[in-house]
């Protein structure tokens, strides 16, 4: 046997074994594998109320299925909006040819009307299927600067199917006929922007109504039959807000609306002055030291400070109750001393913190078990302090009543924007009416957060805070006038004498807790560093955290330390396509 006729067999062997084995099976057809016979659709426009214009719809498809299991029934996507405006699509029915009703749903998606028809038991259908479906829409007519046009898609360019023809009958009521430019009615066909004219176009009058008849053949998938008729502009209602701007009811709305904003404007205001107390301080005196009643905590709950964790801790090693620690990681450590506890604030500090431990470790390397303990002993302290704050009497009750006053005006204010919203809704359905709605809501979160997430103050919690104002004005001083100030009458450590060097750093290590509560820990760690020397260091905390300015890292430590509990969870018409209407469908 020759070579070149083995290879010939050997050849043929291939392309059999190819084409038994691995040929590629028949592709399958796909619901939208089918045409449409034809689609006419029946345009009823007239003007409604306030001269709205409405269109009743009625289309009638007909669709030609393959004789194999493929189809249940159509798609058919309905634009619901046109030139930024709701159309108020409404579905009426599907029917067949017979008038008998098909079953349908519709649902609401991304500006359409998504209509499906099928046979509730899912039955295919086949051959030749008439699909007569039947709404109506508002807001049809736009304005194009010269003239109002009812710029329409009868089909649309959403189709995968081709037409054999598409065809449309506009009958136009008598209030509308004669404002009609009967000589710039057009059509259009083709893909989206053809300007090619459909093939018939026929405009004749009967009994005071316009009939306009329009028909293309032949379009192929993604092809439309677009229709325009022009309206004398002026009467129709299109939609613009001109047609309110000026009225009383468009007056009247942004009169309540900022009747609203002045209610806010009062809260912030009542806020600040009877809230926040000022109408009760008194003169700003300059004080050297904390106040030596209340506790540090009740002080921080009536300031609102965030870093009252860190000044209790620094407050505990100024008082000898504990020393401080860390590490070049940024690790920090507080172990307790024998020293005894004076204070009832410390002693629970102490005691729930350390519970039988020799050492307590702070920042994210710790585990959830810690965290959650060292979150429960301050959460303790926070709710100790807050009720002693109260029965002190360094705040009064929440101011209710007037913020309850205020959101009753509110919604006074609410109820006139959604009547005079509603008024002009009905001329140009805007959604006038619906900005009310998200006001109040807005509103009633600020006024209330406002008002009621802080007490009223009594002369006592006012007076504490001014006295914290001048402690933090202390610390502002510079060097010579803060000296100076201590040796002064008013000085409550005045000697006889200059100030020694170890009174005044015992002096201002007894400050630094209460700066560090004020959030002022860098510039008083500062002024402490420049007194410490080989003989007068500190003996609760490394010299080196003063002198670095790195206390601010306890409280971060601290927020660490509180953090990880919580995050351990799971974590114009000229073309076609260019009008309204329209939309696509297809098979299901």
């Amino acid at each position: 046997m020759s070579k070149h006729r083995l290879a010939k067999i050997v050849t043929a062997l291939f392309a059999s074994f190819m084409l038994i084995f691995v040929s590629a099976p028949p592709a399958s057809a796909g619901v939208n594998d089918f045409t449409f016979e034809s689609m006419h659709v029946d345009y009823v426009l007239s003007l409604g109320e306030h001269n709205i214009p409405q269109l009743k719809v009625t289309e009638t498809l007909v669709a030609v299925f393959p004789e194999a299991d493929q189809n249940r029934g159509i798609q058919r996507q309905i634009p619901d909006v046109y030139r930024d405006h709701s159309l108020a699509t409404e579905v009426l029915s599907v029917a067949d040819e017979n008038g008998a009703q098909r079953d349908f749903t519709t649902e609401a998606q991304d500006g359409y009307i998504q209509l499906v028809s099928k046979h509730s038991d899912d039955r295919y259908v086949h051959g030749r299927q008439t699909y007569v479906i039947t709404y109506t829409q508002k807001w049809v007519v736009g304005n194009f600067g010269a003239t109002d046009e009812f710029y329409w898609d009868v089909n649309g360019t959403g189709w995968a199917q081709p037409f054999d023809s598409v065809s449309a009958s506009v009958f136009v009521a008598p209030e509308l006929s004669e404002m009609l430019q009967v000589d710039g009615v057009s059509c259009y066909r083709g893909l989206q922007g053809s300007n090619q004219a459909c093939e018939s176009k026929n405009v004749l009058t009967r009994d005071n109504n316009t009939i306009a008849e329009f028909e293309a053949k032949t379009l192929a998938p993604g092809e439309t039959l677009s229709i325009n008729l022009p309206f004398k502009p002026g009467v129709i209602n299109t939609g613009n807000l001109a047609q309110v701007t000026g009225t009383i009811e468009y007056s009247l709305f942004w009169a309540f609306a900022a009747g609203i904003l002045v209610v806010l404007i009062w809260a912030v205001f009542y806020r600040v002055q009877v809230i926040g107390g000022r109408r009760m301080r008194k003169f700003v005196a300059v004080q050297y030291e904390g106040p030596e009643t209340p506790e540090l905590g009740v002080v921080a709950t009536v300031l609102g400070s965030k870093n009252w964790q860190a000044a209790l801790l620094v407050q505990a090693g100024v008082l000898g109750y504990a020393n401080i620690a860390t590490d070049a990681e940024g690790n920090w450590s507080v172990s307790r001393t024998d020293k005894k506890v004076e204070t009832p604030e410390q002693k629970r500090l102490l005691d729930g913190l350390f519970e039988g431990r020799d050492q307590l470790n702070l920042g994210s390397g710790i585990d959830q078990v810690e965290s959650v303990r060292i979150v429960k002993v301050f959460a303790a302290l926070s709710q100790a302090s807050q009720k002693e704050s109260l029965s002190l009497g360094f705040y009064s009750h929440l101011a209710v009543k007037p913020a309850l006053l205020g959101w009753l005006v509110i919604l006074g204010q609410t109820a006139g924007m959604i009547w005079a919203g509603a008024s002009m809704d009905a001329v140009v359905d805007a959604g006038f009416a619906g900005l009310p709605i998200l006001l109040v809501v807005v509103a009633t979160a600020v006024h209330f957060a406002v008002l009621l997430t802080k007490r009223l103050p009594t002369q006592a919690g006012v007076d504490l805070r001014v006295y914290m104002e001048g402690f933090k004005e202390y610390i502002g001083l510079v060097e010579k006038d803060r000296l100076a100030f201590l040796q002064s009458p008013k000085g409550a450590a005045r000697t006889s004498g200059k100030l020694g060097q170890t009174e005044i750093l015992k002096l201002y290590e007894r400050a630094l807790p209460w700066a560090i509560l004020l959030g002022l820990e860098k510039e008083w760690a500062k002024v402490l560093s420049t007194y410490y020397d080989d003989t007068r260091q500190p003996s609760w905390i490394p010299l080196a955290v003063i002198s670095n300015l790195s206390l601010s890292q306890l409280n971060t430590a601290i927020s660490q330390s509180l953090a990880v509990s919580s995050s351990s969870g799971s974590d114009g018409g000229g073309s076609a396509g260019g009008g309204g209407g329209g939309g696509g469908g297809g098979g299901v």
